[in-house]
């Protein structure tokens, strides 16, 4: 509410702008969700005697455990598949409506299959920036092609260029031509091979911050866009390390029950009931951090994409796997 305020956004459209927004965090905590979930299944199990009881038919701590655990990975699985494309497309939609009511003064940055496309704002209106490739921190274009709208959203003029370098304050077209629409409706040459300056406020780091975060492209296309990516001259080592770090989120899911079987799988005749569910929530927020930070090392290239991906949720299965063995043995 307060930070639209100033805007003509209503209640009920902030609302839906919140909403939309609440995807991606409920998405994010999900996984202790499902630790809290083993925790409570495998407690109530315990009091009743359940457990005793199958433990006394001969049944083995892996054996109880590996219904959930299969459970998991098949959820997990599904999460991926279907929930992250809606969660894809609903941040999609709440930056879009955020848009609508901030102002389009903002550049983005997008590809496809013709390269890069930037849009910039200027006191003029808008300017829509295509280009074959760029250099990997975005102050060089190549094959550039521009569209630039008055604020009413009419084209007046085209213009363009070999190449396009970014310095402060304005990009510079060299082997520029340009065509212009002078009032009568058709578009006509008024400039060729020239060196142009087009002004602009952009910098480097505001294009590369300008590049669509990897949760915002769902699962299903993450694969062409990085693919795009790369062949227009970025780096699109954070989205495979995202892309990786989904693929493993099964493994991650099946983690946290195993975290919280193992810490409820203990008699409840030994007592420390309250411990150990506080050891286990502890746990799974150790895995967070574990994940969190690999993720930055991976992110950085200091660290292959698959370890930064795989080591959290791998290392979480086999000490929960060790703890359960142990209890297993007495």
């Amino acid at each position: 509410l307060r930070r639209f305020s100033r805007t003509e956004a209503e209640t009920g459209e902030i609302l839906g702008i919140t909403l939309l927004d609440a995807t991606q965090y409920i998405y994010q905590i999900f996984p202790i969700i499902l630790l809290l979930a083993s925790l409570l299944t495998f407690l109530r199990l315990a009091r009743t005697s359940e457990l005793v009881v199958m433990r006394a038919a001969g049944l083995s701590a892996l054996r109880l455990i590996g219904v959930p655990v299969t459970a998991a990975l098949v959820l997990g699985a599904i999460f991926v598949a279907t929930v992250n494309p809606f969660v894809a497309a609903s941040i999609k939609r709440a930056g879009a409506l955020e848009e609508r009511f901030e102002g389009a003064g903002n550049s983005f940055l997008s590809f496809s299959g013709d390269g890069l496309w930037l849009r910039q704002g200027d006191p003029e209106g808008q300017t829509v920036i295509q280009a074959a490739r760029a250099n990997a921190d975005g102050t060089i274009l190549s094959r550039v092609h521009l569209h630039r709208f008055d604020p009413e959203g009419t084209l007046y003029a085209r213009i363009e260029a070999q190449a396009a370098r970014l310095e402060p304050g304005a990009w510079t077209l060299e082997g520029a031509t340009r065509w212009s629409d002078e009032g009568s409706g058709e578009f006509r040459q008024t400039a060729e091979g020239e060196r142009l300056r087009l002004p602009t406020d952009l910098t480097s780091d505001q294009i590369l911050e300008s590049f669509s975060p990897p949760e915002v492209v769902g699962f299903w296309s993450l694969g062409t866009f990085i693919t795009q990516m790369e062949e227009s001259g970025f780096s699109g080592l954070r989205h495979r390390l995202f892309l990786q770090s989904e693929v493993a989120k099964p493994a991650l899911f099946a983690a946290m029950v195993l975290i919280g079987s193992a810490f409820a799988l203990r008699p409840t005749r030994f007592g420390q009931t309250g411990v150990m569910v506080l050891f286990a929530v502890l746990a799974g927020f150790a895995l967070y951090f574990l994940k969190d930070f690999s993720e930055t090392l991976g992110a950085r290239g200091q660290v292959p994409i698959l370890v930064a991906a795989w080591t959290p949720p791998v290392a979480a299965i086999l000490l929960a796997l060790g703890l359960l063995l142990h209890l297993e043995d007495g």
